[in-house]
């Protein structure tokens, strides 16, 4: 009987590596898996520069909340442009931030950031990893996609980590319930102020500022052949502001997400099925000048998605029903006129049809063809359909690396506009209707990916072109807010862009010393007929240039550390030409639209974890950071400061006061 065993044992060893390459039977030891998860590189480059990010081995890459954040670590890639600390938004490519898909699991997450865009709403050792690309693939987004990987390995026995820090704690558990099911829980809370308060200063602002967040997985496997997962998040954030001109301003806003995904392998297909409801909202009321307003909104997504897949074929449906409250304001004071138009609820509905192809063409080309149908139902009763081809072609030189070719006709139902664009919950999501037609873009893109010296390095290469139809920019203001003259429709202009560029990227993946240096060119450009004399112009997140350097160094057992660097051109700006005072109204007459530009924005953050213990059991440690070690004021706004008496102003670029901002965490897995 024990050689029976010890064979048998044997034979499932050596089968198991064909089994998880077919993808057939999920059930693999989780030993094995954890040990293939480690072996990765830190960021692996699949096609170009897009690729999967192993989140267990960022944690040396310098953190703000102590522990390591993935859309942080995501925007040091030249794909994505920087923006400021003050921006959550994910840039791809020239592309606005609503253009990219930020998904858990596959289920659309609608508001990814916490405050002034320093901290994700991702408690990362929840997850596995973390999927990008530059495209989002059948998702009715113009944009990129990220999508955080569930956890899919059955807990064994209790174990988990936690980190207390200055600024934040949290804490993962993952706990067995049964032999076939186990049970992740994740929960992370800041308390900014408490330390910080006096530092949390936006040129004269006084900031108070918390937030929660929590996450809770659950895996069951009732045969070798299914998969159930049960998934919630949800994240609340709290702040106000407060200044000699504005008596108080309060923000809140919050996630919340749930969803059952179901797989089923089958002996020669696989069957994925999810279902889900998920939702965002956020209100914003302001006192200043004896007025108040209130501007509250909120986007509610319920859906189903599947995917069949079989041999080289992909058959996928998606369903969406959507109910959106856009900005809608309201206010009570002096100088108000009480004429808003109040906001309308929008319901409106899409589904979207795909299949996809892949075939081997003879010994260096691979063909990935797809063609998908969106059909789409707006608040008005107006229909849209339209067709999303999608064309990859790659070819394979082994040794000599990877070329791909690739268009896609995108199609996006959805808006995201705000009135301000430094990272306050003012934003708010819009269906697209008879007035304001879907967006739509043609996403033209060469990549070339090579690794060398026995793949310990890597060079990375994309030049990319995007023509965008359908481009709405809000052209209201809080001034319009304040004197009570809001109007939704009045407030939204239409038009299209354009963005085109090149990124290139060297990568260490192996040894003590790892990361990159990575360089990006790019140009973002948008028209509107009715504004600006229908002049082309430089959309407001556009970085000509920007460099980012990324390294960790492993000392030894006990030491480790990591460096991120950021340098770039900045953002664009409307200067003003006059201003003055009127009483209470500011009168300002402007310059070119985004005619001039912030000065050059350049970070340096450093960090070092230092282990009390390691081993197969967990880790115990500190970790040591330090945000802007450079103490470089990096200009986030542009606004008008006036003194407590109203007597004088200033206008001009306004930072955020996070200088030499130190912190430490102590952490613990078990």
């Amino acid at each position: 009987m024990q050689i029976r065993r010890i064979a048998y044992s044997a034979v499932l060893a050596l089968l198991l590596p064909f089994v998880a390459a077919k993808a057939q039977d999920p059930d693999t030891l989780r030993r094995s898996t954890i040990t293939e998860h480690l072996d990765r590189p830190m960021l692996l480059n699949q096609q170009g520069i897009s690729g999967t990010v192993n989140t267990e081995k960022i944690t040396a890459v310098p953190s703000f909340l102590g522990n390591s954040d993935p859309i942080s670590f995501i925007r040091l890639l030249p794909s994505v442009q920087l923006t400021t600390e003050m921006e959550g938004g994910l840039y791809m490519q020239g592309s606005d931030y609503c253009h990219t898909i930020i998904t858990q699991g596959g289920v659309p997450i609608y508001g990814n950031q916490h405050l002034l865009g320093l901290f994700s709403v991702f408690n990362t050792p929840h997850y596995k990893g973390m999927d990008y690309a530059t495209t989002a693939g059948q998702e009715t987004r113009l944009g990129g996609l990220i999508n955080m990987q569930l956890q899919d390995t059955l807990a064994r026995r209790v174990g988990g980590e936690f980190s207390v820090g200055l600024l934040s704690a949290q804490g993962t558990v993952s706990v067995p319930t049964g032999k076939k099911a186990a049970l992740t829980a994740s929960v992370r809370r800041t308390y900014v102020n408490l330390l910080y308060g006096p530092f949390l200063k936006y040129e004269g602002f006084k900031l108070n500022y918390g937030f929660t967040d929590a996450n809770l997985t659950w895996v069951w496997r009732p045969s070798s052949r299914d998969r159930v997962t049960v998934d919630f998040f949800g994240g609340w954030d709290k702040g106000n502001i407060t200044q000699a001109i504005i008596e108080n301003m309060e923000a809140s806003w919050y996630n919340m997400m749930g969803a059952v995904h179901w797989t089923h392998y089958f002996p020669s297909a696989t069957l994925k099925q999810t279902a889900y409801a998920t939702t965002y909202g956020s209100g914003v009321q302001v006192k200043a000048f004896n007025i108040s307003w209130h501007v509250p909104s909120c986007i509610r997504d319920y859906g189903y998605k599947g995917t069949f897949s079989w041999k080289d074929w992909e058959f996928g449906a998606k369903f969406s029903y959507y109910d959106i409250l856009p900005q809608d304001a309201s206010s009570q004071g002096t100088y108000t006129d009480q004429n808003y138009i109040r906001a309308q609820r929008q319901k409106a509905f899409e589904t979207t049809l795909h299949a996809q192809y892949s075939r081997i063409l003879g010994y260096w080309f691979e063909l990935k063809a797809a063609m998908g149908v969106n059909l789409y139902r707006s608040p008005d009763g107006s229909f849209f359909w339209g067709v999303t081809p999608e064309v990859d072609l790659a070819f394979d030189l082994q040794e000599g690396g990877e070329f791909h070719l690739r268009y896609g006709l995108k199609r996006q139902n959805l808006f995201q506009l705000g009135v301000t664009n430094i990272g306050l919950p003012d934003e708010f999501w819009l269906a697209a209707d008879g007035k304001r037609p879907p967006q739509y873009s043609h996403n033209f893109s060469l990549s070339y990916n090579v690794e060398f010296l026995q793949k310990a390095w890597s060079v990375s290469a994309e030049i990319y072109y995007r023509q965008l139809y359908n481009q709405l920019e809000c052209v209201g203001s809080f001034a319009d807010l304040y004197f009570g003259k809001f109007s939704l429709d009045n407030s939204i202009a239409a038009g299209y862009g354009r963005a085109y560029g090149v990124n290139l990227m060297l990568q260490r993946h192996v040894g003590p010393v790892t990361g990159w240096i990575a360089y990006a060119y790019s140009r973002s450009l948008r028209t509107y007929p009715e504004l600006h004399d229908g002049l082309e112009y430089p959309s407001s997140h556009e970085r000509l240039h920007e460099l980012d350097l990324a390294v960790t160094w492993k000392l030894n057992n006990k030491w480790d550390f990591g460096a991120t660097f950021v340098m770039a051109s900045g953002l664009p700006y409307t200067a003003p030409e006059t201003l003055f005072v009127v009483g209470n109204r500011l009168v300002c007459e402007y310059g070119p639209y985004n005619g001039s530009r912030f000065p050059t924005y350049a970070k340096l953050d450093l960090s070092a974890n230092f282990y009390l213990r390691q081993g197969p059991r967990g880790k115990t440690g500190f970790t040591f950071s330090l945000y802007n070690a450079l103490g470089r004021k990096n200009a986030t706004a542009l606004g008008i400061n006036l003194n407590e008496d109203r007597t004088a102003y200033s206008f001009g670029p306004m930072s955020i006061m996070l200088r030499w901002l130190p912190s430490i965490a102590f952490f613990h897995t078990f």
